[in-house]
């Protein structure tokens, strides 16, 4: 299996809103979370809050809860690191600003 880039430079689109980033393929068995960064290049402190989701797009509890990245800062999302996100579902995040956190992801197909 070979490691893939989930989520490249990956914004938020809008404010306090939780939107998918990536979707799972609908054939095999998830994906596997190896890497995933969360920069702040901004003049503030920024947060957010990451999500794993099913297939049916159930509303589900943070896999990484409320965080503040301050400035010139990154958060490595510890709590997410492993995690599988199931065949179809997605991984979603919410930001306290649009464009403010710069997020990267990479994982492997299971």
């Amino acid at each position: 299996m070979t490691d893939k880039v989930l989520v490249f430079n990956g914004l938020s689109a809008v404010a306090d809103t939780i939107e998918a980033f990536y979707e799972s393929p609908a054939l095999g068995n998830g994906t596997k979370i190896k890497t995933f960064t969360a920069s702040n290049d901004t003049l503030t402190s920024q947060s957010y809050k990451a999500y794993i989701y099913n297939s049916a797009g159930v509303a589900a509890k943070s896999v990484v809860p409320f965080t503040i990245v301050v400035r010139d800062t990154a958060d490595y999302g510890a709590s997410i690191i492993g995690q599988v996100i199931p065949t179809g579902g997605t991984l979603r995040i919410e930001s306290s600003n649009a464009s403010g956190l710069n997020f990267y992801v990479t994982g492997v197909d299971l």
